[in-house]
């Protein structure tokens, strides 16, 4: 008959007492610990037992302990000062308790966050940190035993956090998301969490007491090791590969930069995904992806906009005076992660020519569908006023500004985008 180890403890509540019974119960390989006032227990039950077993070595069904003549039994998950913990240390039923609440919490906080207007963006950041430390709750316990799907969890919601932050479209990749918002793949920031909690925990065994400069170094050195690896994924990335493959040569610098925030217009132009033919005719709201302003381009993308569009030459010498001729994403984003003078620049580029400040040519919105009050109905269902001949600008005929009707027969095939896409 095999043998079981019992670990029996009266342990507070505080978080590092938790922390280390929970380590000690790992480290033991302990198959029973019997704590007196669990965090949690089913609320039909007022004892509650786990056993912790390796592979094949469950407990059968029905199993119970018999405890100063008080039957315990023992079930499949137990949840301790907020995780969920399961005789494998799998943490499966954690993250399967943890995916709704990060989902509605994000969503909610997304609701919050529009692309236009709505909360700067150091108030993005903080809700972006409010899912954070829900998501990375207790990760030094259960990072060793972080599993793809579950990873795959954590990313999914980052990704929908992050695209909110940088006032993105959702068709913007994961990884090109969080390299915009600066936010390092959980799984990575979990991995710093786990290892310095383990270095502290080092120390003391040693009888050393490591001061707070100390600890900060530590962690600089350890977050410097998940950049490096982050750099590894953005070079290795197949979905936005424009946007990861110019930001991890400077990744460090660009996310640990003190200056710049992105815009609406600015997200557009670094990710790809906006008011351009080649990313229009992908979601099929344009029939080609050629430009509309110089009429020489057959592909319209983000860098021709940026870099050879001859309808925004005039621009486009404001901005190389500031940071040059090379006008490759690589550069700019160096650039901008170097030099606050050189992100204003860029940001006043993609304002000027996204908003269409200068209109390179007029086309008039026909008048039809008139109503009884001289109004008349457009595509997006808004009514602009009297029934007076409108200026509109190609791309403002593409993407919908203004509410104004696309005029035939070329873009009346091409549906608007919603500036601020839900």
């Amino acid at each position: 008959m095999a043998l079981l180890k019992v670990l029996q403890v009266n342990v507070n509540h505080a978080t590092a007492a938790q922390d280390i019974l929970l380590q000690h119960i790992a480290e033991w390989s302990v198959d029973v610990a019997i704590v007196p006032e669990p965090y949690w227990v089913p609320p039909d039950r007022d004892n509650w037992a786990l056993c912790f077993h390796g592979p094949r070595r469950a407990p059968p069904p029905g199993s119970h302990l018999v405890v100063g003549g008080t039957r315990v039994e023992v079930g499949g998950t137990l949840k301790y000062l907020g995780l969920a913990l399961d005789g494998r240390w799998s943490f499966g039923a954690h993250f399967q308790q943890l995916a709704p609440k990060l989902l509605k919490t994000a969503g909610a906080l997304s609701r919050l966050m529009p692309n236009l207007g709505g909360p700067s963006a150091s108030c993005r950041r903080l809700y972006t940190g409010v899912v954070r430390s829900m998501a990375l709750y207790g990760a030094p316990v259960w990072y060793g035993a972080l599993s793809g799907d579950n990873a795959l969890l954590l990313r999914r919601v980052q990704c929908v956090v992050a695209v909110r932050v940088i006032r993105g479209y959702r068709t913007v990749s994961a990884e090109a998301a969080l390299a915009l918002a600066r936010s390092m793949p959980w799984d990575l920031d979990a991995l710093v969490l786990a290892a310095a909690y383990k270095w502290r925990g080092d120390q003391r065994s040693q009888g050393q007491r490591p001061t707070p400069r100390e600890i900060e170094a530590e962690r600089l050195r350890l977050e410097d090791d998940a950049v490096a690896r982050w750099r590894e994924r953005l070079v290795d990335s197949t979905a936005g590969r424009r946007t990861t493959g110019a930001i991890a040569p400077t990744l460090t610098e660009w996310v640990r930069r003190e200056h710049g925030r992105l815009t609406f217009r600015a997200t557009q132009v670094l990710s790809d995904h906006g008011c351009f033919g080649a990313y229009l005719a992908m979601i099929g709201r344009e029939p080609t992806a050629e430009c509309h302003h110089c009429r020489r381009c057959d592909r319209d993308t983000a860098q021709h906009t940026l870099a050879s569009c001859s309808a925004w030459a005039g621009e486009r010498s404001i901005l190389i005076s500031v940071v040059g001729g090379d006008l490759s994403l690589p550069t700019v984003v160096a650039r901008m992660a170097s030099s606050e003078e050189a992100w204003q620049a860029v940001l006043t580029f993609c304002e000027a020519v996204i908003s269409l400040n200068d209109p390179p040519q007029v086309t008039w919105a026909p008048a039809e569908d008139p109503l009884p009050d001289g109004s008349r109905t457009t595509d997006t269902g808004v009514s602009p006023g009297p029934a007076t001949a409108q200026r509109v600008t190609p791309r403002a005929v593409r993407c919908g500004v203004g509410g104004i009707a696309p005029s035939p027969p070329r873009d009346r095939a091409a549906c608007h985008i919603r500036r601020a896409a839900a």
